[in-house]
């Protein structure tokens, strides 16, 4: 059975206005991340979470660990405190750099005191998956080395990288975390005056 040419002709003419269509529809899938180098099979990102929205001079954004390799991992993100109910991403670092290049370690705010039993945050990645953690940098964490309980973000251009080290829940050796150091992109960001 042959396909009469007119058919054949508004099918190919079809097909080609709705490639046409999809290349010009506006960017609805999220925008490509930058990642950090990988280490192990583990890669890092750090981006502006548009989620949330300007609900403050300074910014919120999303720290994206990722498995780019052949094989499951299974990394200690930090502590979990009340059975689960507190988790304490503390082992993912903040790095802030200010216009005049002053770099500053941030670390998260909580938890300050720990009573009680304390659990290593476990998170699985099969081979593909990622997994995130919000981060609000004026209220979560603050600056350390030393601790400056009190610092404010001054208006201007600043730029953060995240930084994860892993570490084995016990001194054996014989648990299934991820151990290394893995880094972010840098990301630009701006604080808006007051």
């Amino acid at each position: 059975m042959t396909i009469p040419k007119i058919l054949l002709e508004a099918f190919c003419g079809g097909l080609f206005a709705s490639l046409l269509l999809f290349e010009n529809l506006p960017a609805a899938q999220a925008t490509p991340r930058a990642w950090g180098e990988t280490v192990g099979g583990l890669q890092m990102t750090v981006y502006l979470d548009e989620a949330v929205g300007a609900q403050s001079p300074v910014p919120t954004f999303r720290v994206e660990l990722r498995n780019a390799g052949r094989n499951d991992l299974v990394v200690n993100l930090g502590t979990i405190l009340a059975n689960g109910r507190k988790q304490y991403p503390n082992w993912v670092i903040l790095l802030v750099t200010d216009a005049r290049g002053n770099t500053r370690r941030f670390h998260m705010r909580e938890p300050a005191h720990i009573f009680g039993r304390v659990d290593p945050f476990t998170v699985p990645l099969p081979a593909g998956s990622t997994y995130s953690i919000p981060v609000d940098l004026e209220n979560a964490y603050w600056p350390g080395e030393p601790l400056e309980v009190d610092y404010k973000f001054k208006p201007g251009i600043y730029s953060l990288e995240a930084q994860f080290t892993g570490r084995a829940a016990s001194e054996s050796g014989l648990d299934p975390f991820w151990t290394g150091t893995v880094a972010s992109n840098q990301l630009r960001f701006e604080v808006a005056g007051h």
